[in-house]
């Protein structure tokens, strides 16, 4: 008995090594015939093959060299899960090239070459955490982790799963990319329509359609050491350097003309402080094409993917982003000199140094100097005529800032200086202290040719200290203008129950995002619309749920 049940546990050693060892020279050869078939996109090496009795073949210490890129990018090993031994020795023995209706693929140690689409101040790609060292004094490095008590050196690993159903022609694709102790990044895409015989030929995208997009990010750990981290290498509390963080992630963003909503940013800004979950869902609507992505402007595109945020468990809420022209990185404004550098020319000759404060004079001098024009460091717009002073408004001028005006041709007499007449038109006060007071010019007096004393005018609002409001503000009375007229509607609102009614009229929707969504109803119940679009000659039905819209207006045309 126990002679047979050795010799059958024997055979099946002999066997299972004679499967591995076919295994390994039938895909050996396998995969020498693949890299020969993408020599002329790129050179592909590795130091050993083995091959697994599940279907399995590992790689290691591969390096990939796209032709014509100058790039390597290297992985401590691939390893492909087939879906059987029987799929993988077919696959090898009759030269077969279809993809299997399902595999997985996974790369540890992936290394990245410098690229220009990458940068490590968005995305790591050695530890795949978003904005890793936004707002911190330095970028962070290995040595940095060390001192967080993350264990190095750092490990990548990357897993793409791949599962289609040819009797739907549905296609689920996920692609993991995670670093233990620092971030996990998963990104999954459902297709419908996809045939994966045409995934390489033209047209390809006009027939596949994108049902869903998704993208997780959840974090290992390294959020909150981070902040600990550099909050105290920047003397700050933890909080305070989480929006120093903020505000670097959206100076970033900035730079790529991004800007998104506060309820975004402070969502964004939970994820850093509390560490956890994030999740973006894309349902593209039905105008989303993938050949129009170039065409198609970045409002549009982000309206036609339908994206929603979540943190954790919450309540979703749309990605609400706004598009400007890319901005220029912020450079530090050269340093304003202060007015005491700038008072030796301005001051008369004889002045020695400038106090803070100039004592009045009790008695002037003999022969004072013509003072110098104090000229402003900006240039203000020219100013409206000042209104004539009154003795009440005098003595107020001997406290307010002045202006020196022209040097008069005589030198004898001295500079008059005149009130300030233009709020963009003034000096620093303690340029204006430098003047004695002996050289303000008395109030000057109304013109004799005037029929009538000119009376004071009353400023109906006191001066505004915005410089953007002072351009156009002055004293006198505010013509208030007449209501305009209420603009003539080109709708009237309906309910989203009487959609059914009216088929076929053209209705404009406003979303719960505030957008405008204008069509002819096609179908409607009670809880869903069925919207034909019209656009470019053609015309596209879009579903549409009730939940999402806020106001329903029938047009008037």
């Amino acid at each position: 008995m126990w002679k047979w049940l050795r010799n059958i546990v024997l055979l099946v050693i002999v066997l299972a090594g004679a499967l591995k060892l076919a295994a390994w020279y039938a895909v050996t050869h396998d995969a020498q015939r693949v890299v020969a078939a993408l020599a002329p996109y790129a050179e592909i090496k590795y130091d050993g093959l083995a091959a697994g009795l599940d279907g399995s073949v590992t790689l290691s210490a591969v390096r990939v060299a796209p032709t014509g890129a100058h790039r390597i990018y290297r992985a401590d090993s691939v390893a492909f899960d087939s879906p059987g031994l029987v799929w993988l020795l077919k696959h090898a023995l009759l030269h077969e090239n279809a993809l299997p209706t399902q595999f997985g693929l996974t790369i540890a140690g992936l290394g990245l070459p410098p690229e220009p689409w990458l940068d490590a101040q968005w995305l790591d790609p050695a530890t795949f955490t978003l904005f890793p060292s936004a707002g911190c004094e330095s970028r962070l490095g290995a040595s940095d982790f060390r001192r967080m008590g993350i264990d190095t050196p750092v490990t990548s690993r990357v897993r793409l799963d791949y599962r289609y159903d040819a009797s739907q022609q549905a296609l689920v694709a996920t692609l993991n990319l995670s670093t233990p102790g620092f971030a996990m990044l998963a990104l999954e895409a459902d297709l419908s329509r996809f045939d994966p015989a045409r995934l390489m030929k033209p047209g390809f995208w006009a027939v596949t359609r994108i049902d869903q997009l998704s993208a997780t990010y959840a974090d290992g750990g390294f959020l909150q050491q981070r902040n600990r981290y550099c909050a105290a290498q920047a003397h700050l509390p933890v909080a305070q350097f989480v929006d120093r963080h903020v505000a670097a992630v959206l100076a970033l963003l900035g730079t790529a003309g991004i800007q998104p909503v506060d309820e975004v940013v402070r969502l964004y800004r939970t994820l850093v402080l509390q560490g956890g979950k994030a999740r973006l869902l894309s349902l593209p609507n039905a105008v989303f094409s993938v050949n129009a992505w170039n065409a198609t402007s970045r409002d549009d595109l982000l309206r036609q993917l339908n994206v929603t945020a979540r943190y954790e468990e919450k309540p979703p809420i749309m990605l609400r982003l706004e598009f400007t022209a890319p901005q220029e990185p912020a450079t530090p404004p050269a340093p304003i000199e202060p007015a005491a550098t700038a008072a030796p020319a301005t001051m008369p000759a004889n002045t020695t140094a400038a106090p803070a404060a100039f004592p009045p004079a009790t008695t002037p001098p003999a022969s004072p100097p013509t003072p110098k024009a104090i000229v402003p460091e900006h240039k203000a717009p020219t100013p409206a005529p000042p209104a004539p002073a009154t003795p009440a408004t005098a003595p107020a001028a001997a406290t307010a800032p002045v202006t020196v005006g022209a040097p008069k041709p005589e030198p004898e007499k001295p500079a008059v200086i005149a009130p300030k007449t233009a709020p963009g038109d003034f000096l620093d006060r303690a340029e204006a202290t430098l003047v004695p007071p002996s050289l303000i010019a008395p109030p000057v007096a109304p013109p004799e040719n005037l029929a009538a004393p000119i009376e004071p005018v009353i400023a109906s609002a006191p001066a505004p200290v915005n410089s953007t409001q002072a351009l156009i503000w002055k004293p006198g009375v505010i013509e208030q203008l007449p209501d305009a007229a209420p603009a003539k509607k080109d709708y009237s609102v309906v309910d989203f129950a009487s959609l059914p009614q009216l088929s076929g009229r053209h209705v404009r929707l406003i979303t719960l995002g505030g957008k405008q969504i204008e069509g002819f109803v096609a179908s409607a119940d009670g809880q869903r619309l069925q919207l034909r679009i019209e656009r470019g000659g053609g015309s596209a039905l879009i579903a549409i749920d009730r939940t999402t819209i806020t106001q329903v207006q029938l047009l008037h045309w």
